[in-house]
């Protein structure tokens, strides 16, 4: 399986929508009550507000990682690029003043 532009973030979307629209029509033509369809429906939704919860939440803490890192990088790359600007700055002045 390929982890495209959305990798296993998309692949989880996808199912938990597939999961939503299956468990929808399943419900809405059992052979039941209308009560009773109603209470599952309203439980079904209840799981899926949950697990879309749990999903959000794992989204959230991926992208603050994701920009930690990137944080960290762009700073070490700020650093390193001020470090090698004073050696050349350095050096400039020792020609100069040869």
């Amino acid at each position: 399986m390929e982890n495209g532009r959305y990798g296993s973030m998309g692949l989880l979307l996808t199912f938990m929508a597939g999961c939503v629209v299956g468990g929808t029509a399943g419900l809405l033509y059992a052979p039941q009550s209308g009560t009773r369809t109603r209470r599952r429906i309203a439980d079904f939704a209840e799981d899926v507000r949950d697990k879309a919860g749990d999903v959000t939440e794992q989204a959230t803490e991926k992208f603050q990682q994701a920009t930690e890192q990137a944080t960290e990088k762009f700073q070490q790359a700020t650093e390193q690029a001020t470090e090698k600007f004073q050696k050349a700055i350095e050096r400039g002045r020792n020609l100069i003043n040869v």
